[in-house]
C-alpha cells in the first residue's frame, strides 16, 4: 500500500486535507484581495457617478438586486478561487490564482482610467 501522491506526481488535482500556503500563493492572495477591494470600491463610484456596469452578468445582478448583486458576484468568484486553489497542484495554484490577479488588476486599472478620464 502506498501513501496519497505527493504534489509532484503530475496529476492536474492532488486532494489534499490541509492546504499548503505557499510564498508565492500569499503574494497572490495579497494581490487578488487588494485588487478585488479597489474593484468593489470603483465600481461603486463609477455607478455613483453614472456609468454603467460593463460585465453582462454583473450587470444583470445589480439590475435584479441592486448593489447586493456584485457582493453576490464577488462572493461566488472567490469560494470558486478558494476551491480552485485548494484542489490544484501548488503550480497549477499558483497559475490559477496568477491569472486571476491579472485580470482583476486589469479590470481594476480599466475602471480607475475611465474614472479619471484617461
Amino acid at each position: 500500500m502506498t501513501g496519497p501522491p505527493s504534489d509532484d506526481s503530475g496529476s492536474l488535482f492532488t486532494l489534499r486535507r490541509e492546504r499548503r500556503m505557499t510564498r508565492t500563493h500569499t503574494v497572490l492572495w495579497g494581490v487578488i484581495l487588494a485588487a478585488t477591494t479597489a474593484d468593489i470600491l470603483l465600481t461603486m463610484i463609477g455607478l455613483a457617478s453614472g456609468f454603467e456596469e460593463g460585465n453582462l452578468v454583473v450587470a444583470t445582478l445589480l439590475a435584479e438586486f441592486g448593489l447586493a448583486g456584485l457582493w453576490l458576484v464577488k462572493f461566488g468568484a472567490m469560494v470558486w478561487l478558494v476551491g480552485g486553489w485548494a484542489l490544484l497542484s501548488d503550480r497549477n495554484a499558483a497559475v490559477f490564482l496568477g491569472l486571476f490577479a491579472l485580470v482583476t488588476v486589469t479590470v481594476v486599472v480599466h475602471n480607475a482610467a475611465l474614472l479619471l478620464g484617461v
